[in-house]
C-alpha cells in the first residue's frame, strides 16, 4: 500500500457510510490525527475512525506526524507506540509542549505499558478491541458513546511489570503477533458493520472474534508457558465439543469427512473451559489433516472410570478417525513441542498443548494408531477426573 493511498486528506462526511452500526458521532465532526508506522494498520485504523464519523489525518512516523499536528486544527491523537525515528511517548512530549489541551491516546502491541509515558492521557492495547479504541477516544474528547462490550483478550504478561523488566525476546514476540491481531479484530468490526450481513454469517464472525481470542491464549500459553491463574468452574464438556464441532463444520464437508457425535446425560465436570476447547480444536483438526481425501470422525463424550491408576470417575473424550494413521516411530514423538509431520504447514505446537491441557486437568491421555491398509486411523482418547468446584466464600 503506497503512502498516496494514505494521503491525509480526510474523507468527506456524505462519503461515509450511514449504514454503520458503529459508535454515534460526535455532536460535531471531530479531528483525528492517526500514526503508525504499519501502513495496513493505520489505514485500517483511518477506515474504522472515519466510519465513525470522526474526520482523520494520518501519519506513518512522528515527523509527519509532528508536522501535521502543529499546522492543522486536531482534537486528539492517537499513536502506535513503537514508530521509526521516534517513539509515540517522546512525539507526545514534543507535541504537549505546543499544544499542551490536546489529549493523546498511546497504542502499543507490546507485552506491558511502555516506559515514559508521563505525557501520554491514556493508554490502551490495540488488542482491546475497536469498541475499547472508540470508547476512549470518546471519553477523552467529551463525545457521547455507547458502552464498550468488548474485553481486552491481548497476549499479555502482569499489568505490574515494565516492559524494561521483563524478557525482550517474550515483549517483541507479542508485538508482533498483536499487531496483525489488532488488524484482524478491526477487520471483523467492519465487516460485521457491512449492510446486508446474514444472521448466519453474524454467527460465522463471532466464531471468527473467538478464535482470534483463543490464537492469543495458545500464543500466550506458547510465549510464557503459565498456567491458567482461572479456578475451574463448572461446564457442560459435551456441549463445549459440539460448539467446536460446529465451527469446523463448513472445513469437515469441504474435505467429505463425515462426523458422528455421541454425548452423555449430565456431562457437567469442573474444567478451565477455555482450554480444554483448545484440546477439543486441536485433535479435531489434526484428524481433519489426518483426511484430506475425506473420511469419518467419530466424536463421544461418556461417562467412566480412569483404566489404570486411581481409577477416578469422570469423563472419557474420544476422537477417533480413519485417517493415514501415525507411524509406530513417530508416536513417541507426537507430543514433543516443535515436532511435527507436516512439513513447512505444520509448527508442532498443536498436540505438545494438547498435552499440556491434559496435565492441567490432571487427566490422562491415549493414543492408538494404525497405518494398516485398509485398517488405518487413529484413537485419541482423553480422560477428565472429577473435580469439585471451591464453594464460594
Amino acid at each position: 500500500m503506497s503512502d498516496k493511498e494514505l494521503e491525509t486528506k480526510p474523507l468527506p462526511r456524505d462519503e461515509v457510510d450511514a449504514g454503520q452500526p458503529s459508535r454515534p458521532p460526535p455532536a460535531r465532526a471531530l479531528t483525528v490525527l492517526c500514526v503508525d508506522d504499519q501502513a495496513e494498520a493505520l489505514f485500517i485504523r483511518r477506515t474504522l475512525l472515519e466510519r465513525a464519523g470522526y474526520h482523520v489525518f494520518s501519519a506513518l512516523n512522528a515527523d509527519e506526524a509532528l508536522q501535521i499536528f502543529k499546522s492543522n486544527c486536531i482534537d486528539i491523537v492517537v499513536s502506535d507506540h513503537l514508530l521509526p525515528g521516534a517513539t509515540g511517548s517522546e512525539m507526545a512530549r514534543i507535541m504537549k509542549q505546543a499544544k499542551p489541551e490536546v489529549p493523546i491516546l498511546l497504542l502499543s502491541g507490546l507485552v506491558d505499558r511502555p516506559p515514559d509515558t508521563l505525557h501520554v492521557d491514556q493508554f490502551i492495547h490495540k488488542a482491546e478491541g475497536p469498541d475499547r479504541l472508540l470508547q476512549a477516544i470518546a471519553e477523552m474528547t467529551g463525545a457521547k458513546t455507547a458502552s464498550a462490550s468488548t474485553a481486552p483478550f491481548l497476549i499479555k504478561k502482569s499489568q505490574s511489570v515494565s516492559v524494561a523488566q521483563s524478557d525482550q525476546g517474550t515483549a517483541t514476540m507479542a508485538h508482533e503477533i498483536n499487531n496483525p491481531l489488532d488488524a484482524l479484530i478491526n477487520l471483523l468490526y467492519l465487516v460485521e458493520a457491512e449492510p446486508g450481513i446474514t444472521r448466519t454469517a453474524h454467527a460465522y464472525l463471532a466464531l471468527a472474534r473467538e478464535e482470534i481470542k483463543r490464537i492469543g491464549q495458545i500464543a500466550q500459553a506458547a510465549l510464557h508457558d503459565q498456567r491458567d491463574e482461572k479456578s475451574r468452574e463448572n461446564a457442560d464438556v459435551p456441549q463445549l465439543l459440539w460448539s467446536a464441532i460446529e465451527l469446523y463444520k463448513p472445513r469437515f464437508e469441504s474435505r467429505g469427512i463425515s462426523v458422528e457425535t455421541r454425548g452423555c446425560v449430565g456431562g457437567i465436570l469442573a474444567v478451565y473451559s477455555g482450554p480444554l476447547r483448545q484440546l477439543f480444536s486441536n485433535l479435531l483438526l489434526n484428524a481433519a489433516d489426518a483426511m484430506p481425501n475425506g473420511g469419518r470422525l467419530r466424536a463421544r463424550v461418556s461417562k467412566g472410570c480412569e483404566w489404570s491408576g486411581q481409577q477416578r470417575r469422570g469423563l472419557r473424550v474420544t476422537f477417533a478417525d480413519n485417517g493415514c494413521g501415525i507411524p509406530t516411530q513417530n508416536l513417541q514423538r507426537i507430543f514433543e513441542p516443535s515436532f511435527t509431520t507436516k512439513g513447512s504447514h505444520g509448527t508442532g505446537l498443536g498436540l505438545s498443548l494438547v498435552m499440556n491441557v491434559v496435565r492441567k486437568h490432571d487427566g490422562r491421555l491415549r493414543v492408538r494408531s494404525s497405518i494398516e491398509r485398509g485398517r488405518s486411523g487413529s484413537i485419541f482418547s482423553v480422560f477428565l477426573p472429577a473435580a469439585k468446584v471451591p464453594a464460594a466464600a
